[in-house]
């Protein structure tokens, strides 16, 4: 049922990140004052994701979630959720480049890093808690 999971994500990726790049090429990056308040909290969600990634890598899941403790997961979860809505108002917010005249491309990268988050979530996932829930290290 994973795999059918994972399927289904794929394109739910593609659509939520195409809106979502079109919403702020068009819509968003209009808005001078509101520009900062995506901005600077995208480039922070941005790094938290980076960090997230080379933590997760470097000791592994159940070593990172030794380290930070329970609130990693929740940390983990925020960042999963908000990477790729956070790295395209980063690419277009600027007004400059090619990621803002060329949105597509944005869509691309976006899509790219969003599929690589929920393969890495699934992963992180298996590790704390075991592949159905039961038999990880965190399982309930």
């Amino acid at each position: 049922m994973e795999i059918l999971g994972l399927a289904l994500a794929i394109p739910a990726v593609l659509v939520a990140n195409l809106l979502y790049v079109l919403l702020v090429r068009f819509g968003l990056s209009r808005l001078t004052t509101l520009r900062p308040w995506l901005l600077w909290p995208s480039y922070l969600v941005v790094l938290l994701a980076l960090i997230d990634v080379i933590l997760v890598v470097t000791l592994g899941a159940v070593a990172a979630r030794t380290l930070i403790g329970p609130a990693f997961w929740g940390s983990h979860l925020i960042v999963f959720l908000c990477a790729a809505p956070a790295l395209a108002n980063v690419l277009i917010m600027t007004r400059e480049g090619l990621w803002f005249r060329r949105w597509y491309a944005t869509v691309a990268v976006c899509c790219a890093l969003g599929v690589f988050l929920v393969f890495f979530q699934v992963g992180v996932g298996d590790a704390l808690y075991g592949p159905d829930g039961v038999g990880g290290p965190y399982a309930p």
